[in-house]
């Protein structure tokens, strides 16, 4: 009868994340931050994988992310916040501690960007969204049509 010899694995009590997950932790810490976006590349196809590159290494993480910025921010401040933004997300939701993050800025939009911020009235509480409605009248979310004014 031949007896077996019991060999620990090296990964047991560990628990490995994929790239992919890491990846995904990074754009939605990117998504978090007004005025800055994930960089798309020219013509505005580079998938978000090419964007986002991770390295792990035991249990560190290194992080890349090229992003585009509002041209109304300042660089170093958006860079900044980024890199919290990211080393936080990451070592919260991950056992992975993050050595650096490299903020890449590819370049600068010029477009409109609506930031979610609610508006308070005097008595702090939200306001409620108006809609425009086609015969000049703006319709508020619990159904009260008020006159539009020009």
């Amino acid at each position: 009868m031949r007896v077996k010899k019991f060999r620990p694995r090296e990964n047991r009590d560990k628990l490995i994340y994929g790239d992919g997950i890491v990846e995904g932790i990074v754009l939605l810490a990117v998504a978090e931050i007004p005025y800055a976006k994930v960089y798309r590349g020219v013509s505005g196809k580079l998938p978000q994988e090419n964007a986002v590159k991770v390295v792990i290494d035991k249990s560190s993480v290194i992080v890349d992310v090229k992003v585009e910025i509002h041209f109304s921010q300042c660089v170093s401040d958006m860079a900044f916040m980024i890199q919290e933004a990211v080393k936080y997300n990451v070592e919260s939701m991950t056992d992975y501690t993050v050595s650096a993050v490299n903020v890449i800025v590819k370049g600068v939009t010029f477009e409109d960007i609506s930031v979610n911020v609610k508006e308070l009235n005097g008595n702090g509480e939200v306001k409620p969204a108006e809609k425009q409605v086609e015969n000049g009248e703006k319709q508020v979310e619990n159904g009260e049509k008020t006159q539009a004014k020009d």
